[in-house]
């Protein structure tokens, strides 16, 4: 367990810079700045994705290293036709599967199904949680601070939370952005949103991954 909290700490320090990223490229939400495989050189990239057979990443797009990461690690792999389909979203089964094998809780061979059982039995996420729902940025910091054990003080009064979406959100989930917030975790986009809603897309995992990786190297 020890080991697991400290991979997700690794995690956390990923989110912690979504706001830097989403001021300079559209779409973007986490910064690159301690990811390895975002930082190679785009000859490295170019000959990396010709080797993977993915048809559909350029070199230069900002997540192009990352996929090779995510692809080489065993994570993922692109589909039969050659396409990694990065701006595709992420169900339960699919992105705490890879969340679940990166932090050591399931094995490279477990299916998506299985490790997503681990990741429930290691508390990682709910129990009730079903394989087929879209893994949003709120289930993820639900996650992070269960796996945190943060401190929760449901938020009542809009001036004390600090993103846009207020009324669309328990104060008890208000509670955990703010703490989160509060401890450097999240920093929501330039137009003071969070996105709860939003669900993760491949793209976005891929350098999540990443930047895990780099963590534990």
């Amino acid at each position: 367990m020890k080991k697991t909290l400290a991979f997700l700490l690794a995690a956390v320090l990923v989110f912690s810079q979504m706001s830097v990223f989403a001021a300079t490229v559209p779409g973007m939400v986490y910064s690159d700045e301690t990811a390895a495989g975002a930082n190679k050189p785009v000859a490295q990239i170019t000959e990396e994705l010709a080797a993977a057979g993915i048809q559909d990443v350029q070199p230069t797009d900002w997540f192009a290293g990352s996929v090779t990461v995510l692809v080489q690690s065993g994570l993922m792999a692109p589909e039969a036709d050659g396409t990694f389909q990065p701006e595709a979203t992420l169900d339960n089964s699919t992105g705490v599967a890879v969340f679940a094998k990166v932090l050591g809780i399931a094995s490279s061979t477990d299916t998506p199904e299985v490790a997503l059982q681990k990741a429930q039995q290691a508390g990682l996420v709910e129990e009730t949680a079903a394989p087929q729902e879209d893994l949003s940025r709120l289930g993820v910091a639900k996650m992070l601070a269960k796996a945190l054990g943060v401190t929760v003080v449901p938020v009542t009064s809009q001036a004390n939370f600090p993103f846009n979406e207020f009324n669309t959100l328990s104060p008890e989930e208000r509670g955990i952005l703010k703490a989160l917030y509060d401890l450097g975790i999240f920093r929501g986009f330039t137009d003071g949103t969070f996105r709860p809603g939003d669900t993760l897309t491949k793209a976005q995992l891929a350098l999540l991954v990443d930047r895990i990786l780099t963590q534990q190297a």
